[in-house]
């Protein structure tokens, strides 16, 4: 009998070794016996059944807890202070990613997707969140929530649904944290920013559409009319950004109470390319902060670019099914990688060695 213990530690290294699937682990884990025991203090593996049987039976909001443990020993260290920007807050970018697909194995905890030509595909999903920084190209992973079936039959509402449990869950571990959070056009809406907004030393910077906040742009637009909205044009090397602020508007028609603030970006590339950014904010936009707040914004991007990109392309195997269980097994897999790419990150923003 393998210990629960000895389970979790493999399902670790498995991750950390970037291994392609159980099987190369087994032979890895043979070849390397005396370092499998010194490093990652695995003496006896399971066998991939016995592996995927413990696993499974992991309380995976246990296993989570861990990201936290990983976040205490970076802020002991110093290593947070890294992270920190616009008056020592932290950023925190949220984000969907996709962990598991089938259309053969389901469970209860299964999302489904139904295509035209009839058929249907399980797969499993998770809201992500990770301290980024516009300087820094590591990340860090701060909190992981699963998005399940119960969450609603559209996309929005589940991912909405997991966005208000991922903020509890933010809010016990990390409320004596300065944050903001930069998100995505499906967060720019009266509940998630009541959410933020009940913890009073947290900030949100959210992309929002024209489509989406349709009431916000047009109080932006009768301003402009009207020759109130501030401008400023800010070169950066090869690029340019133009950048329009107005304070104080309300966030839609039936969140009038809601007060906002509403940055538009225009940026130009030397060749000509053109592309819009806007957000809306709750912080402070004048001439000196913009530019900082702007960059901050598009930092949100580092989610998919530093975190799900490196999963899919540096051989952390995330688009391989390694099982998926009756239980907690695909969640836990998910939490597992998540972690060995944590530590990855904590090494590589600490060592120059790694």
């Amino acid at each position: 009998l393998y210990s629960q213990s000895e389970a979790l530690k493999s399902g670790f290294a498995l991750y950390s070794l970037k291994s392609p699937s159980l099987y190369a682990f087994r032979q890895y884990t043979k070849a390397e016996e005396n370092n499998m025991a010194s490093i990652y203090d695995v003496k006896h593996l399971p066998s991939d059944n016995g592996l995927r049987k413990i696993l499974d039976q992991v309380d995976s909001q246990a296993l989570r807890k861990r990201f936290g443990d990983l976040y205490n020993w970076a802020a002991e260290h110093k290593v947070i202070d890294a992270f920190r920007d616009w008056k020592d807050h932290l950023i925190i970018s949220v984000d969907g990613v996709e962990h598991f697909t089938s259309k053969q194995i389901s469970s209860p905890h299964c999302m489904v997707r139904h295509h035209r030509d009839g058929s249907q595909s399980n797969y499993h999903c998770m809201l992500s969140a990770a301290l980024v920084n516009p300087v820094l190209s590591e990340v860090l992973i701060v909190d992981y929530e699963p998005i399940v079936n119960e969450d609603g039959a559209v996309k929005n509402d589940c991912e909405r649904n997991a966005a208000k449990r991922l903020l509890d869950n933010l809010q016990v571990t990390h409320h004596e944290e300065d944050i903001i959070f930069t998100m995505d056009a499906l967060y720019a809406c009266a509940p998630i920013i009541r959410q933020l907004k009940a913890q009073e030393n947290w900030h949100y910077l959210i992309t929002v559409t024209d489509k989406g906040n349709k009431a916000l742009f047009n109080q932006f637009d009768e301003l402009e009319e009207k020759g109130q909205i501030k401008w400023l044009t800010h070169r950066d090397k090869k690029e340019e950004f133009v950048l329009g602020y107005a304070n104080d508007l309300y966030l839609n028609e039936s969140a009038k109470d809601i007060k906002c603030n509403m940055l538009y970006c225009i940026w130009r590339n030397k060749k000509g390319k053109e592309v819009i950014f806007s957000w809306v904010t709750d912080l402070p936009l004048n001439d000196q902060t913009v530019v900082q707040f702007m960059r901050i914004g598009r930092s949100r991007w580092k989610i998919e670019n530093e975190v799900f990109n490196t999963l899919k392309n540096q051989e952390y195997q995330f688009e391989h099914n390694f099982g998926h269980g009756h239980e907690n097994l695909c969640t836990n897999f998910a939490y597992l990688m998540m972690l060995a790419f944590c530590v990855d990150q904590l090494q590589q923003l600490a060592s120059r060695t790694f």
